[in-house]
This record gives structure tokens, sequence and C-alpha cells, in this order.
């Protein structure tokens, strides 16, 4: 985790230093941009790994997701974008500069939040699994078994596979909707630009209302329960945004649909944190993750095809009929085979011995 946070610090500082030298290029943007993207990717699954061990108990697990991604994004979507805009008026090169020294201060936070015992002992036990560190000369063959590893532990638990396919359908769904959201706003519903800009931010506000009671929530229906709500509301949402006719209703529809995303989130995540051993999460979660990003750009060409062909309500309409129905086919299975969190509650190690054992 600190080192995902220092290289996109290195990486937002070399190209502050370019900018003041006059030398920074477009090439040198993308090479931030990648350097931040990875890791972000590296940091997310380290810490989704670990944050099980920092909270007290396994069924204040739901609650605790919520509340630290309702934290994410509040910085990411409100506390960000303001201060980044009052910044860039002041100086162009501020917000860069603040950005950089932003993934310092989160690398020293991060330092002192993971307690040392902890960690000792999340190194002990992944040793234990694999055998002791793999010699220099055969780091390449344990990256390929490690990889190897992730897609066997993830293709051989029917939960897993059932909760990527409900994240993947959302997200090819979504990318749908998002990449018509400006028409959308700015046309069907006839929004000015300050209006688009409101349109956005109430839908964001029930978003992160959504991760802050999303484990409350949680706690009720249970992982199973959540996933399935969340993905049933965001097929509605859908199909309310393309019948309405009204700038208010577009709006509510669409902040459902940030709502629904919102509980199925702190539903999956608490469920992978509870189904993957924590010295197997990143090679396991990252499979989850490649899956679901991927069907994002698929589903945004779809809805540009769509649109292009009829017009924004129908590629809105196809967006909503699919994750409904797709969504109500996957209900049965999800909620059968995502246990309830009372029958995670169990030591993490009697997963991981069990994994162990099978391997």
């Amino acid at each position: 985790m600190v080192v995902s946070e220092l290289a996109p610090g290195v990486a937002l500082g070399g190209l502050v230093a370019a900018m003041v030298l006059g030398v920074a290029d477009l090439a040198m943007v993308y090479g931030a941009a990648v350097v931040i993207s990875v890791g972000e990717v590296a940091y997310t699954l380290a810490a989704q790994a670990v944050f099980p061990d920092l909270v007290p108990s396994p069924e204040q697990l739901g609650v605790a997701n919520g509340r630290l991604m309702a934290a994410e994004a509040g910085g990411e979507q409100f506390v960000g974008p303001s201060i980044g805009g009052v910044l860039f008026a002041a100086a162009r090169r501020l917000p860069f500069v603040l950005d950089a020294v932003s993934f310092f201060v989160s690398a020293a936070l991060v330092r002192v939040s993971v307690p040392l015992t902890k960690r000792a002992l999340l190194a002990t036990e992944s040793e234990r699994l694999t055998g002791g560190s793999a010699p220099a000369g055969k780091a390449k063959a344990g990256f390929f078994r490690d990889l190897s590893m992730g897609f066997r532990v993830f293709w051989s638990k029917p939960p897993l596979k059932l909760l990527a396919a409900a994240m993947a359908v959302l997200q090819f769904n979504q990318n749908m909707v998002f990449g018509l959201l400006v028409l959308y706003g700015r046309h069907d519903l006839a929004l000015s630009a300050g209006g688009y800009g409101l349109f956005l931010a109430g839908a964001a506000v029930l978003g992160v209302a959504g991760l802050y009671f999303g484990g409350a929530v949680h706690s009720r229906l249970g992982s199973s329960g959540v996933v399935v709500a969340g993905t049933l509301a965001c097929g509605i949402s859908f199909l309310g945004m393309s019948a309405a006719k009204v700038a208010v209703l577009g709006a509510l529809a669409f902040g459902v649909q940030e709502f629904g995303t919102a509980i199925a989130n702190v539903g999956s995540v608490t469920t992978r944190q509870q189904l993957i051993p924590r010295e197997l999460f990143g090679r396991v979660g990252s499979v989850h993750r490649l899956i679901v990003v991927l069907a994002g750009p698929a589903g945004a060409l779809l809805g540009g095809l769509v649109a292009d062909a009829t017009d924004v309500r129908t590629a809105l309409l196809v967006a909503g009929l699919v994750q409904f129905s797709v969504a109500s086919l996957l209900a049965p299975g999800i909620l059968r085979h995502l246990p309830a969190p009372a029958r995670l509650a169990g030591p993490v190690r009697a997963s991981v011995e069990l994994h162990a054992k099978e391997e």
C-alpha cells in the first residue's frame, strides 16, 4: 500500500518538474496517468485484503466498508473537485503539486495505521502457503504460478463467479448510460450547464448516502440481499430515466442508480473479503476486477451504437431492460450461493487452512 502511494507521488512530482522546466508533453501526462491507475488498483486490492484485520469484529465489516467507501467517494466527488477548481483558478500547476504531496501524506498515514504485527502475520502466512519466498532466479515462474492460482481459486468458487457476473453486467449497463449522460441531461432534459452540474451533484449525494448506510442495509439483508437489491434498483433506475420527461424525475431516477450501485458495491467488497483468504485476496480479487472492468468499454460502445441508430432514451431503455432482466435471472443463484454474514463470521485462518489443504 505504501509503495502504491509513493510511486504515483513520484510520477506526479516528475510531471510538475517537467511543467516548471517547460518540457512537459502529452506523453508525460499519459505516463503519469498509467502509474496512478496501476497504483490505484494495487492499493485498493491490498487495502481490501488488510481491512478486515483492522475491524473489531466480523459482524461490523459491512458497516466499516460502507463508511470507508463513503469517505473515499466524498473526497473524490466533492472535496477533491472543489479544492482542485479553486487551486487551478489560483495557479494551474498548484492542483498537481498538492495532489503529488497528498500521495506522500497518504503513504505516511498507511504506514502508521496498519500495525506492524499484522503485516508480519500476513507475510508469515503467505510464506507458509507458498512454501517460503521464491529464489530470485525463479521469480518469473513464481509470478505465473501466482497468476494461475488466482484464476483457479476464482473459477472453483461459484459464489465468486456469480458475484463477478452480477457486477460485470452492472458495469456494462452503467457505461451504456454514462456514455450518453451529458446528451441525456443537456438535450433530453433540457438542463443548462449549471443545472446539469446540480443533476450530477444530487445523484452523487445519494451515492455517498448509499455507501454510508450500505453497511446497515448489509447487516439486515446480508451479502446476497444487498447485491440483488442494488442491481435490481439500477435496472429500475435506467428504465425510469428513459421514461422521465421532467428534469426532477430524471435526476431522481439517476440518483436511484447511484444508491443501488453503492449498496451493491458494499455487498460485493464485503463478500469477497469474507470468502477469499487474505493471502490470496490480491490474486483472486484482481480476476474479479478484470472481469468487471472489461465489461465497461463494451457497454459504452453498445450504448453509442444504439443511440446513433435510434435515440438516447431508447439506449437507456435497452440498458434498463438488460440490467433488470439479467439481475432477475442471477438473483436466485446469488441468494442461494452467497452465504449470510452469520455463516461467514468464523476465523479467517480456517478459510486459509482449508484452501491450503485443497491446494
